[in-house]
């Protein structure tokens, strides 16, 4: 799901219009709608608000699929000192 899609869904769950996610975010409603078309991106700051609002991580808004590094992975650096 690409990052405009992600804000759609989460204004929606939060039974706001884009009006309202606007006024929250100091911004205007076409900024609002340009995020959710893909036609730009919020600053960092705005994407950290966003993130707080709604309760997800700035990971969950900026990436797309699944993570591209194994968590449960240990380091080369790791295994040599075992």
């Amino acid at each position: 799901m690409k990052f405009g899609q992600k804000i759609a869904e989460l204004r929606k769950k939060n039974h706001l219009s884009q009006e309202a996610l606007a006024e929250k975010m100091n911004v205007s409603r076409q900024a609002v709608s340009k995020w959710e078309s893909d036609q730009s991106i919020p600053d960092i700051e705005k994407i950290v608000d966003l993130s707080e609002l709604f309760g997800v991580t700035t990971n969950y808004l900026l990436k797309n699929g699944t993570p591209s590094f194994n968590p449960n992975a240990i380091s080369k650096n790791e295994n040599e000192e075992k």
